[in-house]
C-alpha cells in the first residue's frame, strides 16, 4: 500500500530480525490470543459491576483532601515550582513519533499477567495509535484514541468498541493510559505546588479532572481523579521525552486493571499523518 498508515502498520506488523529473535519473543506472541481474551472480557464486563480484584486500590485512611489545610507557598518556591513545569512541558514531543513497545496487562481477577509486542504511535495533543502484534505478525488489537472518541477493535474475533470522552464508556479498558499520558500528560491548569531541592508536587485542573504529580525529574508519580474515577500511573524514564528504556505502570483505580508499558526502540522516522484519523475512514485500514 503505497498511502495510508503504512508506515505504522508495516513497523508494528512485521518486526525486523532482530526484534524477532529476541530472547523470549516468541512466549510473548503465544500469550498475545490470551491478552486479546483479557482485553475483550474487560470490555464487555464494563457494562456490569466492576469485578472483585486481588488487591485494594484504596486510599488508606480515606481522602487526605478532606482533612488537609492547604499549605502556604512562598512567592519563591511558587516561582521554582512553574519554572520546573514550564521545562518538563518544553520536552515534550511536538511532533508525531512511534515507540516500539512490550505491553503487560495483569488480569485484575486473577492477577496472572498477559504480555504482547507491538507499537504505539503518538500525534502530540491529538492521537494516539496503539497495535499490538498477534501470531505471524498480524495486528491483534488496534485502538485509536483521541480526546473525544475511542475505537478499539480485535479483528481476530470480530470485536470492535467505541466510545467518547465519557468514563462509563471506557470502563474496565486502558484508554486513560493513552488518552491521557501519552496524549497530553502535563495538560492542566497549575493550582498548586511545592518543591523542595531533590523534586516538585504539582496540583493541576484539567477541566472536570484533578491531577496530583509528584516527580524528581526522572521518575514521576501520578494520580488523576474525576468523577469518582481514580487512576494512577508511575513512569521512570529521566524526563518525559521519548527513549528507549522508559518504563511505566498504569492502573484504573475502579477495576485494578493494570498495564506495564517498556519502550524498546524509539523509531527515527515519523508515522504516516493518515494513522491518526479514524481507522474506519475510507483510506485509514491498517
Amino acid at each position: 500500500m503505497a498511502s495510508g498508515p503504512g508506515a505504522v502498520s508495516r513497523r508494528a506488523s512485521h518486526p525486523t530480525n532482530e526484534t524477532a529473535t529476541r530472547s523470549g519473543s516468541r512466549g510473548i506472541v503465544r500469550t498475545a490470543g490470551t491478552v486479546l481474551a483479557l482485553v475483550c472480557s474487560s470490555a464487555a464486563l464494563g457494562c456490569g459491576p466492576a469485578p472483585p480484584v486481588t488487591r485494594a486500590y484504596t486510599i488508606i485512611h480515606g481522602d487526605p483532601r478532606r482533612h488537609a489545610e492547604v499549605p502556604a507557598v512562598g512567592q519563591t518556591e511558587w516561582t521554582l515550582s512553574r519554572e520546573r513545569l514550564g521545562r518538563m512541558r518544553s520536552e515534550l514531543p511536538q511532533r508525531p513519533y512511534v515507540e516500539r513497545v512490550q505491553i503487560g496487562i495483569v488480569d485484575p481477577r486473577t492477577g496472572k499477567v498477559y504480555q504482547a509486542r507491538g507499537a504505539v504511535a503518538v500525534s502530540p495533543d491529538r492521537a494516539a495509535r496503539l497495535v499490538l502484534l498477534g501470531p505471524g505478525g498480524t495486528t491483534a488489537l488496534d485502538v485509536w484514541v483521541t480526546r473525544d472518541r475511542f475505537r478499539l477493535s480485535i479483528p481476530s474475533m470480530g470485536f470492535e468498541k467505541r466510545g467518547g470522552a465519557s468514563l462509563s464508556e471506557t470502563r474496565g479498558l486502558p484508554i486513560g493510559l493513552l488518552r491521557w499520558w501519552f496524549l497530553a500528560p502535563l495538560d492542566g491548569k497549575l493550582v498548586l505546588a511545592r518543591s523542595s531541592k531533590e523534586e516538585s508536587v504539582f496540583l493541576l485542573r484539567d477541566g472536570p479532572a484533578t491531577i496530583t504529580m509528584r516527580t524528581d525529574g526522572e521518575r514521576f508519580v501520578a494520580i488523576r481523579r474525576e468523577d469518582g474515577h481514580l487512576e494512577g500511573l508511575e513512569w521512570s524514564g529521566r524526563g518525559l521525552a521519548p527513549r528507549a528504556g522508559a518504563r511505566g505502570r498504569y492502573i484504573d483505580g475502579e477495576w485494578g486493571v493494570r498495564v506495564d508499558v517498556v519502550v524498546e526502540e524509539v523509531l527515527p522516522d515519523e508515522p504516516d499523518p493518515e494513522a491518526f484519523l479514524d481507522p474506519d475512514e475510507k483510506g485509514t485500514t491498517l
